[in-house]
């Protein structure tokens, strides 16, 4: 695609992708009426009373102690917005759904543009990815998840157009505005020093640069977590912090594999949905091809599971956490050796799909580069809950789609299963 092209606004693709958004606005009375959502309450517990007080306190809030235990951007985001459009609930509600369609927006032109999909197949797997419930619902309550990965997504397509220089710049900064939102985007730092130590062909010089800028983009975020000697700020709730020490009821600090294999456990699940009607199945060269390399990747997710078998954390509360469909599934399930069989299933799954799309992709460095980095910083998140996880692992498996894979609507039936799951999905809160 020309850079002209790709400068020019797709009015159409932008008017189906903002549809979705459209009608639940309209359903929630121009969000003055709540949606029923996971962690609902953390709206009003903790983001809404934060960014009151910001309000009162701007230019210069008092990031040191506060209630949310996110880093403060969106926060202060909100309270700069609401000077203009004041703090009525439902008008920061309707900021909330611009940020989700302007990621729907970004997610757009990193699959048309950066990585040249044909166009139905962008907006296909963009609306895919907007109804996804984990990003879908929270476009309608005040939650900090969406604006960490509007900026995630931007570092992404600005990295993929790094040829050195300003984009490799406004990538860093995309980083650093999405720890400033969610410490857990922290992994996109190691994604920007991959690029720049291993992507393309530059001078050591240009490199160095690159790192520099890493190293700078990073600062903001380091000088926080130091004055707070901690990810979290001291008057934060840790109960709503993924990332917080583990409290005396819980499971234990440390190096955790439950959301690790709760990514993989997504991907196994949607990949093989949204991919299964592109799949070589009458291909009997293909699959003979695939088949090594697939029953490794299976073997490798069941080693996983037997040596660290996966089961739900301690919530601070004390319950057993098991936030996301997939944690509730599997608990009607029966435990084979410490995990659920639907985790058997679906983890070893992962490596037979990964493997495969890892073939097809027509550019494996970000796919890999954005798995292994979120997979390493997944290590560190204590409570494997879904939501966490579950739009960076369908955003990787997006990225996998060669350029016309699915631009024909008989191969979209994945996809359009996949979106009715997670209307219902959706849907499930309200009825």
């Amino acid at each position: 695609m020309s850079d002209r092209a790709a400068r020019a606004p797709d009015w159409g693709a932008a008017a189906t992708i903002a549809a979705p958004f459209a009608v639940a606005i309209a359903a929630l009375r121009g969000l003055t009426v709540t949606l029923p959502m996971f962690h609902g309450s953390d709206e009003r517990v903790f983001h809404y009373p934060t960014i009151l007080r910001f309000s009162r306190e701007l230019p210069f809030p008092d990031l040191a102690r506060y209630r949310a235990a996110q880093t403060p951007l969106f926060h202060i985001l909100m309270a700069y917005v609401g000077r203009l459009t004041g703090y009525e609930l439902w008008r920061l509600r309707l900021v909330e759904a611009l940020i989700s369609f302007g990621l729907g927006l970004a997610v757009f032109r990193l699959l048309r543009v950066r990585l040249a999909m044909g166009r139905l197949q962008s907006v296909a797997l963009t609306v895919l990815f907007v109804l996804s419930p984990y990003v879908y619902a929270a476009s309608f309550r005040l939650m900090t998840d969406n604006l960490a990965l509007l900026f995630s997504v931007l570092a992404v397509e600005r990295l993929e157009r790094f040829r050195g220089g300003w984009a490799f710049a406004a990538a860093c900064a995309c980083a650093a505005g999405a720890i400033l939102t969610r410490q857990s985007t922290a992994f996109l730092f190691a994604v920007a020093g991959l690029y720049a130590l291993l992507a393309g062909r530059l001078a050591w010089r240009r490199r160095a640069v690159a790192l520099a800028a890493v190293a700078l983009a990073f600062v903001p975020a380091g000088l926080l977590f130091l004055s707070w000697h901690g990810l979290t700020p001291p008057g934060g709730n840790t109960s709503s912090c993924g990332l917080c020490a583990a409290g005396p009821r819980t499971a234990g600090a440390g190096l955790r594999l439950a959301s690790a294999e709760l990514t993989l456990a997504v991907i196994g699940l949607y990949g093989a949905v949204l991919f299964a009607p592109s799949f070589p199945w009458s291909d009997r060269a293909a699959l003979r091809r695939l088949a090594p390399g697939a029953a490794a990747g299976a073997a490798a997710g069941a080693v996983l599971l037997l040596v660290f078998p996966m089961a739900p954390d301690l919530h601070p509360s004390g319950l057993v956490s098991t936030a996301g469909v997939l944690w509730r599934i599997a608990a009607h399930t029966p435990t084979v050796l410490g995990s659920s069989l639907l985790f058997w299933l679906l983890v070893p799954l992962s490596g037979a799909v990964l493997r495969w799309r890892l073939e097809v992709a027509p550019r494996r460095w970000p796919v890999l580069a954005l798995l292994c980095c979120f997979l390493l910083g997944a290590l560190a998140i204590r409570l494997a809950w879904q939501k966490y996880v579950d739009p960076y692992a369908l955003l990787v498996l997006l990225i996998t789609a060669a350029p016309h894979e699915l631009d024909r609507p008989r191969r979209l039936g994945g996809a359009v299963l996949l979106a009715a799951g997670y209307v219902a999905y959706t849907l499930s809160f309200v009825v």
